[in-house]
């Protein structure tokens, strides 16, 4: 009896892929709508192993697919609004072209509209989930908030890519989550943990940015839709996590004078609190209570808030858990206990008992939000302008921000810095010398807090010996290119002294001569190695020997550059040094 027949193509990769244009047939949509529907899902084209099998013996390029994947789409709810809005186009279509439009309008007021909230839930099924994809998010709204509006980019997208960044900005400067932060070329750099979980974010520099005409920004808009909503999903968590109301109200003064996150006022089930510190000067008059009066009144109060708590029921919260308070109930005074901190982190309180004044030639927004989130105070040059001096209590100011090489007037009581050390500072994690960052002063070099991406150290101490083997190097490197250049009159010098019978051999081999071999014999060794290597390439098939060439390539990029940076380093620390040896 004979075999099973199967026919061919109807089993392993011709069945598991599916290419974009049956793909797009079998949904009967656009190609547009196609990519869309593909960027709100997560679904991306594969790669199969054998892609003549899986194109049904067509070499012929193409995209492909899952199978499984383009199935579950068909029975996705936006796949149908996708469909009922190009009948709606169909329908507006043919009113206008009647010139009814009255019908027109009644029309358009039912257009239909998806949301992407099933589609947040599918793909993140927990709230760490989100969090841990929020990185490309947060690139991307900040992007576009710092885009100009055009004909391709509504002003209203912009808008709302502006508000989410300023909402984000505003909770992590309430609840003191920054961690770091680097200035690059590209723009700022933060570095925060939420719910510990670690997120890193670029924010550009906001310069006047030209939109460029090779980007289809049809696809860009299209993840921005999608990251807008994801992350409104994650700051309604988190706000009410931190019992505030969302969304922030905006305080209209403040909106007028600076803007930024100092308009947004978070409120609380005990009131409206504000990012930023008020400094008014309100001077308002009310009597004085003594020490041990302010005490009694505490202890009744903790006594009262204690016995209202043991009828409550204790909820298992770990977040909302209130810091416990200890106390000395004996009567003789002696040293206070130590009380919790409500921010722990040595970043969160860094700047607490500071007030800084921003000058006008600083970038507001990034040193507020940095201050704000250390637990600072601000007070920038630009809102003295709008609002007035008289508004503001300055004499409280301890910290002068200013990027100035000279500051003519300056206010006795106050440190003057330039920008970096507000960098440097919580990069560390602890208050750095004022001296090192005055006006003036050449700065140390700003490294990123997150170290080199291969092996090298910047921050690691130079040696003596690689000093001297540097200048070695050096003089070896003179050396050589001197004799080569030399030879032929050296060579030259030779000829005539044996014409005149005064050359002689003895004493030919010198130092530099045996040098010399040496250096050959090191050649002829490094070209057997080699060789040897060469010859165990052939043992290799081409697509493994291709994947050691850049593997190794890689390294000896990675180790040419670590050298150009060790000698930058050294150099530097020469320069550095030769002051000093003249001084003394």
């Amino acid at each position: 009896m004979g075999g099973t027949v199967t026919r061919k193509y109807k089993s392993g990769s011709a069945v598991d892929f599916i290419t974009r244009a049956n793909a797009i047939k079998k949904l009967q949509v656009s190609l547009a709508d196609f990519r869309r529907l593909c960027i709100f899902k997560g679904i991306y084209p594969r790669e199969p192993k054998n892609t003549r099998q899986a194109n049904k013996g067509s070499s012929a390029p193409a995209t492909f697919y899952y199978t499984k994947e383009i199935e579950y789409l068909m029975h996705d709810p936006i796949l149908r609004k996708f469909r009922e809005q190009k009948t709606f186009a169909k329908k507006l279509k043919r009113l206008l072209g009647r010139g009814d439009l009255d019908d027109a309008k009644r029309l358009e007021s039912r257009r239909p509209k998806y949301k992407l909230d099933h589609v947040i839930r599918e793909r993140y099924p927990t709230f760490m989930d989100s969090l841990r994809d929020l990185d490309d998010a947060l690139n991307m709204l900040f992007l576009f908030s710092n885009m100009p509006a055009n004909d391709k980019v509504g002003s209203n997208v912009t808008k709302q890519a502006e508000k989410l960044c300023n909402q984000w900005l505003a909770y992590l400067a309430k609840e003191r989550l920054v961690r770091k932060v680097f200035v690059s070329i590209k723009g700022v750099y933060y570095s925060a943990i939420v719910k510990g979980q670690e997120i890193r974010w670029l924010v550009p520099f906001k310069f006047p940015q030209n939109i460029p005409t090779e980007v289809d920004l049809k696809i860009m808009l299209t993840f921005l839709e999608f990251y807008s909503t994801l992350l409104t999903f994650v700051l309604y968590k988190l706000y009410t996590d931190s019992n505030l109301v969302y969304p922030p109200n905006i305080d209209p003064t403040t909106l007028k004078t600076v803007g930024g996150i100092s308009t947004y006022v978070l409120d609380q089930k005990d009131g409206a609190q504000s990012l930023v510190g008020d400094l008014k000067d309100t001077k308002q008059e009310g009597t004085q209570l003594s020490k041990d009066e302010l005490s009694k009144a505490l202890a009744a109060d903790n006594q009262a808030e204690e016995t209202e708590a043991q009828e409550e029921v204790e909820e298992e919260n770990v977040e909302e858990a209130s810091l416990d308070k200890f106390e000395d109930t004996s009567k003789n005074a002696g040293d206070k206990l130590e009380q919790p901190l409500e921010f722990n982190n040595a970043t969160s309180n860094l700047f607490q008992n500071f007030i800084f004044f921003v000058g006008r030639e600083v970038p507001l927004d990034i040193l507020e939000f940095l201050i704000v989130s250390c637990g600072g105070k601000v007070v920038s040059e630009v809102a003295l302008d709008v609002v007035g001096a008289s508004n503001y209590d300055l004499s409280k100011v301890t910290h002068q921000i200013s990027d100035r090489p000279k500051i003519p007037k300056k206010v006795q009581g106050r440190i003057y810095i330039q920008p970096q050390w507000v960098f440097d500072s919580i990069n560390k994690a602890t208050l750095l010398n004022e001296s090192d960052y005055a006006p003036g002063e050449t700065l140390p070099p700003h490294l990123s807090p997150w170290g080199d991406s291969g092996s090298y150290d910047p921050e690691a101490p130079v040696a003596e010996d690689e000093l001297s083997s540097q200048e070695e190097e050096e003089g070896e490197e003179e050396v050589e290119e001197g004799s080569e250049e030399d030879e032929d009159l050296v060579a030259q010098n030779e000829l005539e002294l044996e014409a005149a019978g005064k050359y002689t051999d003895a004493g030919k081999e010198s130092k530099k001569e045996k040098e010399k071999k040496d250096k050959n014999i090191k050649k002829k060794i490094e070209k057997e190695e080699k060789e040897q290597e060469e010859m165990k390439k052939f043992l290799i098939s081409n697509r493994k020997r291709k994947v050691y060439e850049n593997i190794k390539d890689e390294a000896d990029r990675e180790e040419k550059r670590q050298k150009d940076l060790k000698r930058k380093k050294i150099q530097l620390q020469k320069s550095k040094n030769q002051p000093k040896e003249a001084d003394s």
